[in-house]
């Protein structure tokens, strides 16, 4: 390395290596300077110039920009105009809608061309005697104006018919003479009544366990008050009574019960006697009832205290007061949160089945501090009013049954409304305790998410207590 430093230097190589070197790093210069210089730079965003609306006549172009978002000095958006195409096709009232383009000095000019549907310009209905013309335009939905649309009139059509079937008149048929085509201006609508029907008399085949004046509270379809008001046949309603006496037989342990009808019409054919067929079937009895779950009552003790017993004849109403019971049993020692299900089981033998009652208890909780929230244009109760009225105090064990009669007493106290058209009546509502607000005492008005009751978990009963 000392030989090639002296060779450099007794050489004279040092005059012309220092130039090259200068020459080299102006060139390297210049090129980063360059690159620099070609880098790309973000261009000036494109704006839109004015937003156009052509085409249009029965639709005004306010009612056309309402569905628009491509606004006037806002960024071009290719994709938002073709949401706007979209939003313009979806409301039916245009059969094309184009956009069209236009550069200019100041941006980008958008016009919308639509071309429009053609719309409704009479709605006439012929052959309604029972019915006028305003009661069936009301159900039919359509309304002079509108796109002419067949599948909006075949539907009108069919409303029309269900209003028909909903008065009394079940064998009525209504035909479009106008409206399903094309080169129709408007809609019209050729009607075919027939008879008035009315009902004449309500009977059942085939009921052992409850009479028929018991089974007529059921249903709906009754004759009328005097055979002149009301009583008109409704096929629906006769169908929804089907369904009602099903249930009401079902909830009485007929779990298999079957009902059909028949309608018998007299020789004029305004006159019809309805006849409910029942197949009551076998009535379940109850063979055994257990409850799974409990730790801090005796299950036998629980037992004892419902209405619905072994060998029973399964009722839904009582199974419905018993889970009551249960609740009210665990909610009246802390247990707000324990939850309670009935599960019938039905069994290998006909007519027979176990009732099982689930428990979750959950745990017990007192009750800590309480916000009371009033609504109200302008309030003007005293919390203390409230407070006075609650038999719920901090540190109690909260009591189910406690918290529900302090909401009666806030309810009878004729201090706050209990209309619901002019709001939520008063209210004590309890939470769970993950949410920290376990208790909402709520007068006039829903709640405002304060906390009422903070929950604090007490020592657990110990287990096998008498409820």
């Amino acid at each position: 390395m000392s030989k090639l430093g002296d060779f450099v230097r007794n050489s004279g190589a040092t005059r012309w290596i220092r130039p090259i070197f200068a020459a080299l790093l102006v060139l390297a210069m210049r090129s980063s300077l360059a690159a620099q210089s070609e880098a790309p730079s973000r261009p000036a965003p494109i704006l839109v110039a004015d937003v156009r609306v052509v085409g249009n006549q029965a639709t005004s172009e306010d009612q056309i920009r309402t569905h628009l978002r491509t606004r006037q000095h806002r960024e071009f958006d290719a994709e938002l105009v073709r949401n706007d195409i979209n939003r313009l096709a979806s409301t039916g009232r245009f059969q094309n809608v184009r956009t069209f383009t236009q550069d200019t000095p100041e941006g980008v000019v958008v016009t919308f061309e639509v071309v429009e549907q053609p719309t409704i310009h009479y709605i006439r209905f012929l052959g309604n005697r029972g019915l006028s013309d305003r009661a069936l335009l009301r159900s039919s939905g359509l309304n002079v104006g509108d796109p002419m649309n067949r599948f909006a009139v075949d539907e009108a059509r069919r409303k029309i018919e269900e209003l028909y079937h909903s008065k009394g008149f079940p064998k009525t048929e209504v035909m479009v003479q106008e409206g399903d085509q094309a080169r129709d201006r408007g809609a019209v609508f050729v009607i075919n009544e027939g008879n008035l029907e009315r009902i004449l008399n309500v009977r059942f085949i085939g009921n052992s366990i409850a009479s028929d004046s018991r089974l007529k509270t059921q249903i709906r379809s009754k004759p009328g008050w005097f055979y002149l008001i009301g009583g008109r046949v409704n096929l629906r309603q006769v169908d929804d009574d089907i369904q009602r006496l099903t249930a009401y037989y079902r909830n009485l342990g007929f779990f298999n019960a079957r009902v059909g009808r028949d309608l018998d019409f007299t020789e004029s054919g305004k006159w019809v006697t309805i006849t409910f067929v029942i197949d009551e079937g076998p009535r379940y009895v109850v063979r055994n009832i257990r409850i799974m779950g409990n730790e801090v009552f005796d299950g036998d003790a629980l037992l004892d205290r419902l209405e619905l017993n072994s060998g029973d004849y399964f009722n839904l109403g009582q199974m419905r007061s018993d889970v009551n019971k249960l609740q009210d049993i665990y909610g009246g020692q802390g247990f707000i949160f324990a939850d309670i299900r009935a599960d019938p089981r039905f069994l290998e033998e006909p007519g027979q089945l176990d009732l099982v009652y689930s428990v979750q208890e959950g745990q017990p909780w007192r009750a800590g501090r309480i916000n009371v929230n009033i609504e109200g244009e302008h309030p003007h109760t005293r919390q203390s009013v409230v407070l006075n009225r609650l038999s719920i105090r901090p540190g109690d064990l909260i009591d189910i049954r406690e918290v529900r009669a302090s909401e009666r007493r806030l309810k009878a106290s004729q201090l706050f409304s209990n209309d619901p058209m002019q709001g939520n009546p008063p209210e004590v509502r309890v939470r769970p305790p993950e949410l920290a607000d376990l208790v909402d005492t709520i007068v006039e008005g829903r709640s405002a998410g304060t906390p009422a009751y903070r929950g604090q978990q007490p020592d657990a009963p110990e287990a096998g207590n008498q409820p």
